[in-house]
């Protein structure tokens, strides 16, 4: 499993670093939020683990940042203090878990087990005959796979992770197109183009003008 570590305590950086790697993961560790934002923007981590307390771009800013280009890898932050605000902040923007220095190595290791464990949760049923696997981004349907292109996968991804709530357009921009700047996006033709593979006379995507889009199912 390959992680990204953001802490800037050189020490605990380096000790956990080695404990992880002794166990068989492949750590790539940073001391700061920059150099944080090159690796994320250039490599793909199954795990991210970071500091709230780190210099140039602070932790919070790193999970926002995390989550716009991907909705469910995990993300474990570490901090220093058990402040509510910083705790609501860091759960808003997308956190799976934290843990509290000082903290026992083993007890990190259980927190990444728990979150990373084999199970059925990656697949959601649409329907009795479509699924969609958000760890690689398949949808079958019939049993079948679909072959969708990138940007559909992430579109269809983002609106299956709200399920039965509409999101916004800035929102999914910016996460179909990876923080991409541009004058427009082209997102009618996208949803478009993704509903033709629900062409099953059950419509799932819905609009909510001006605002954005929702992927609504009964089960």
């Amino acid at each position: 499993m390959k992680v990204l570590l953001i802490e800037d305590d050189i020490q605990l950086n380096t000790t956990i670093k080695n404990f992880l790697t002794s166990i068989n993961f492949e750590i790539i560790s940073v001391f700061d939020g920059i150099e944080a934002i090159d690796y994320i923007d250039s490599e793909n981590f199954e795990l991210f683990i970071i500091d709230i307390n780190i210099p140039s771009i602070d932790g919070l800013e790193i999970v926002k940042y995390i989550r716009q280009k991907d909705t469910k890898v995990p993300i474990i932050i570490i901090t220093a203090s058990l402040e509510l605000d910083n705790l609501k902040e860091a759960y808003k923007n997308g956190c799976n878990e934290y843990i509290k220095k000082p903290f026992f190595l083993e007890e990190l290791e259980i927190r990444i087990n728990n979150l990373t464990k084999n199970d059925n949760s990656n697949i959601i049923k649409i329907s009795e005959n479509i699924t969609f696997d958000f760890k690689y981004e398949e949808l079958k349907i019939n049993n079948k796979t679909v072959k969708l292109r990138k940007k559909e996968k992430r579109l269809l991804s983002i609106l299956l992770q709200n399920i039965n709530h509409t999101v916004e357009n800035s929102k999914i921009c910016s996460y179909v197109w990876e923080n991409e700047i541009r004058e427009s996006y082209p997102l009618r033709q996208l949803v478009s183009e993704l509903r033709k593979y629900f062409n099953t006379g059950e419509k799932f995507i819905f609009s909510d003008i001006g605002i954005g889009y929702r992927f609504e199912t009964k089960n």
